[in-house]
């Protein structure tokens, strides 16, 4: 086994009720028992490529140098799309060609990029609906195995990336977007509280304006407010969330992914 790698970690939008997470886990521990395998998540909203983003750029830093990440949000499975393994900030990506590692490749160098091709790496049987078990698994198993990644396939020059809207800074003003919302119901948006910060405005003066209401000042904990009342909040990826409190914020203020919020003061 090659210890640059200490782990795999998976992430999909194939939730549990079914035997995909486990089919791919077997692939992986028939190749190399040894290896830990980490589930990220599996409830990834169903080929939601744009969150996939996100959710990997601001998960994958907890996890040591090394680690071989699999993501299969993979809603091209079965058609021309690439499978592409990246090399980034010393991690291993090994996901689907359609955006994925949009912010990580904008945030970080790339060292390497390979396109898998080399089927000596993948089952002998494979699925057009189910790539995830035929090809990313025992890749990944591989990998961490030693296989060195030139033997997965050819060097390549970029990945594909999204058009991913950025929050616009104007003045005392920082306007942006919902990007999820989680299972209870916060609103979490793509206005980092390094951003904020960058205002130099205490939180207690600023101002958090949705489609239906402003919110006064920004909170470090739901129990700021009464129960049933809506906050904004930075949560743990540093993002703002609108949240309230023992409630559902995207039920209570009618709100959804895409909609617009802005900081000012």
């Amino acid at each position: 086994m090659n210890t640059e790698h200490s782990l795999i970690t998976i992430t999909t939008d194939f939730g549990l009720q079914d035997e995909y997470v486990g089919l791919m886990k077997g692939v992986i521990h028939s190749i190399n028992p040894g290896i830990s395998v980490v589930d990220i998540t599996h409830y990834i909203p169903p080929q939601d490529v744009e969150w996939t983003a996100y959710m990997i750029y601001y998960s994958f830093g907890y996890f040591p140098k090394g680690s071989i990440h699999v993501i299969v949000v993979d809603p091209g499975v079965g058609s021309n799309r690439q499978i592409k393994l990246v090399k980034s900030a010393g991690h291993y990506f090994l996901s689907p060609d359609n955006g994925v590692m949009t912010k990580v490749v904008n945030q970080y160098q790339t060292e390497e990029i390979r396109t898998i091709s080399n089927r000596d790496y993948f089952l002998a049987d494979i699925s057009n609906t189910f790539h995830g078990r035929d090809i990313f698994a025992p890749v990944a198993a591989h990998l961490s195995n030693g296989v060195h990644p030139q033997m997965l396939g050819e060097a390549s020059r970029e990945v594909k990336t999204l058009s991913l809207p950025e929050p616009q800074v104007k003045d005392d003003e920082i306007t942006g977007h919902v990007i999820h919302i989680d299972r209870f119901g916060n609103l979490i948006t793509d206005i980092e509280q390094r951003k904020v910060d960058n205002l130099s405005i205490s939180y207690d003066m600023l101002a958090v304006h949705l489609s239906r209401e402003t919110i006064c000042g920004i909170r470090k904990s739901y129990a700021e407010v009464t129960e049933g009342k809506v906050l904004g909040v930075f949560g743990s990826k540093g993002l703002l969330e609108i949240s309230v409190n023992k409630g559902n914020a995207a039920e209570l203020l009618d709100m959804e992914k895409g909609d617009q919020v802005m900081v000012s003061r």
